[in-house]
């Protein structure tokens, strides 16, 4: 399969501000991936409140705390940092820019199983806009995703909109309510899916429902003319080493 977008593809990126690339990872790619994820689990292990790179989730009826997201990982797991460099990956990045990306932001979602949260309606740019703006995400899906797992959900065109203004809820930064809910799509996929959208891109997701972890591999990436601007520093990047 060619890692080139179409011209039709690239058209509709342009309109809706995201673009599906199904089917980037072969099966046996899956495969290794996830084990790749349960390595990166064991690595940071044990799951506690406060670690470095560690996001957390209660666990059921005050259960062990369960691993919500991982970020930075491309140090600690080689797969994953050559996955980033992937002209699968990259070249669809490189075309959505216009130019060279360079990788932003690495992490992963695990989205654990009846208590991944969900997140909220917002924009990336409105937590990355100190550092680039013009970044592309390709959210790269490690188990089958739907609606009852809490699949990304994305507002068609939402990008054209630019900057909205935005409220802080806790840590996070809420679009106004001039979007909502019902006005997302919900693209779920197959494991081996992937999306690439843009960082003015509203989006959101529900909570996992399910008995399963929905895991995600997510690689942003900035315009090379913006410069370097790698989000972590040297501190961060020595822990678990």
């Amino acid at each position: 399969m060619s890692a080139r977008l179409s011209d039709q593809q690239v058209a509709f990126y342009q309109e809706h501000g995201y673009i599906g690339l199904p089917g980037i990872l072969r099966a046996e790619e899956v495969a290794a991936y996830r084990m790749a994820a349960d390595e990166l689990f064991r690595r940071v292990s044990p799951i506690e409140p406060g670690k470095p790179r560690l996001q957390v989730e209660k666990g059921l009826d005050g259960g062990a705390y369960r691993l919500r997201q991982v970020e930075p990982l491309n140090d600690l797991i080689p797969a994953f940092e050559a996955l980033s460099r992937d002209a699968r990956i990259t070249t669809p990045v490189d075309q959505a820019l216009g130019e060279p990306g360079l990788l932003f932001e690495d992490k992963l979602n695990y989205k654990p199983a009846r208590v991944g949260s969900a997140f909220p309606m917002h924009q990336d740019l409105s937590y990355w806009e100190a550092y680039a703006k013009h970044l592309v995400t390709v959210f790269i899906y490690l188990d089958d995703a739907t609606p009852e797992n809490g699949c990304m959900q994305i507002v068609p065109g939402s990008h054209r909109l630019g900057l909205l203004e935005w409220v802080r809820e806790g840590g996070n930064k809420i679009v106004s309510p001039r979007l909502r809910a019902q006005d997302a799509v919900a693209l779920g996929g197959k494991a081996g899916d992937a999306l690439l959208f843009h960082c003015l891109t509203a989006h959101t997701s529900d909570p996992n429902r399910s008995d399963h972890d929905r895991r995600a591999v997510i690689f942003t990436y900035n315009a090379a003319s913006e410069g370097r601007h790698y989000r972590y520093g040297a501190d961060l990047l020595a822990t678990y080493h």
